[in-house]
């Protein structure tokens, strides 16, 4: 299932209103179009690479961002005279996915396109969805592509005790299908954000659907929260994250434990998979290489490999091979991440993601990489759990 189906010669359309000039005619051909984009949607498919984004707003400016634009800049709006028609077409890969708002006037908030239905949320709020006509769908995602979030009913929430840490941190379980009626023993998935995840990537229907479907053999997910989750309180995701080997040792040390003594889990570090996005991509990829007595698997996504000066690259650099196995993937649309927090020669994740590949390949580590025209959002994580966890629990692996 894709978001654009049809082709609109928009080129054609804004030959024939740019030749009018009576009221009515430009009011006909406003109509128009608004009620074919109602029969559809925004934006529009012009060519197999191309689309136009339109709205119609009584506002003298209107300024596109988001995943096209690394989110750091505004692309402005063309109007047509005499309407409230706005418009803008873009170049994109045929098979991109990427998010972006609409700004009505300089000085507003920028907001989700009240044209097109298809949403997907975020820590900071909804963003639009556009998906290119070769962009290919999970159907395990239709009942949310229009904002629905994911919720807690495959779940179980707990409490860990952390001497190391000093604090208590709140984890939350997936268990698969037949848990209750069976003795198997499963490989354990430790998930960082994790309600971010359950919420925004909707991961704990991704894994019961791929169970379910016989795609992967059944797994348990830990679902671990950072403390103070979206807001900059200390300790939080940051803190955490940031190649701190207390929180490495939490999860290895305390967090496993609890695990194995509480639940059917394996006791085997191939068998035990860390893994989570941006900064946690970052600790994702540290977590096996710092304890891989523990944990023999590592899957970043966007990670912030350029932390501190490539401090993780450099790391696997210049330390022997460890015996884990590697998941990293990265959106092209991933050259400025951050800008508003970061320090400007960290903020090209995908730079930073290739630096890595090129250290992994020459230490011959065992790892898969992959690239995606997409940006750094939920949208593009929550699609490529799929294909990371098929690598690591697919029935014939």
């Amino acid at each position: 299932m894709n978001t654009i189906t049809t082709y609109f010669d928009f080129e054609s359309f804004l030959q024939d209103i740019q030749s009018k000039s009576a009221q009515i005619e430009l009011i006909s051909a406003e109509n128009y179009l608004r009620s074919y984009i109602a029969d559809n949607h925004n934006p529009m498919l012009v060519s197999n690479t191309r689309v136009a984004f339109v709205c119609f707003s009584r506002s003298s400016e209107v300024f596109l961002t988001g995943d096209m634009t690394e989110w750091v800049r505004n692309i402005k709006l063309e109007q047509i005279s005499g309407t409230q028609i706005h418009y803008y077409i873009g170049e994109y890969e045929s098979d991109a996915r990427l998010e972006y708002l609409l700004q009505f006037g300089d000085d507003k908030v920028p907001e989700p396109d009240p044209l097109n239905p298809y949403i997907v949320h975020n820590g900071f709020g909804p963003n639009s969805e556009l998906a290119m006509p070769d962009y290919r769908r999970e159907s395990v995602f239709d009942p949310y592509i229009k904002g629905k979030k994911g919720d807690y009913k495959l779940l179980e929430e707990f409490t860990v005790d952390s001497k190391i840490l000093g604090y208590q941190h709140e984890i939350i379980t997936y268990l698969p299908p037949n848990y209750r009626i069976s003795s198997e023993f499963y490989p354990t998935v430790y998930i960082q954000d994790g309600r971010d995840y359950i919420e925004f990537a909707i991961m704990p229907v991704v894994i019961d659907h791929l169970i379910r479907s016989g795609k992967i053999r059944p797994v348990i997910a830990v679902f671990i929260n950072p403390p103070n989750r979206h807001i900059p309180d200390q300790p939080n995701r940051m803190t955490e994250y940031g190649l701190n080997d207390h929180y490495v040792n939490f999860m290895a040390d305390e967090l496993v434990p609890f695990i194995e003594i509480n639940f059917r889990a394996e006791k085997n570090f191939q068998q035990r998979l860390v893994t989570g996005d941006s900064f946690g991509g970052l600790i994702s990829a540290y977590a096996p290489f710092h304890r891989p007595d523990v944990f023999g698997m590592g899957y970043s996504q966007s990670g912030y490999h350029s932390f501190q000066d490539d401090q993780l690259i450099q790391l696997y650099n210049t330390s022997e091979k460890k015996p884990i196995r590697l998941y990293v993937d990265i959106g092209t649309y991933e050259e400025t991440v951050g800008a508003d927090m970061l320090p400007e020669d960290e903020t090209d994740f995908l730079s930073a993601n290739r630096r890595f590949k090129e250290v992994l390949a020459e230490k011959r580590y065992d790892f898969v990489y992959r690239e995606y025209p997409e940006g750094h959002t939920w949208g593009n994580w929550r699609r490529h759990i799929i294909d990371a966890l098929v690598h690591f629990f697919g029935k014939n692996t």
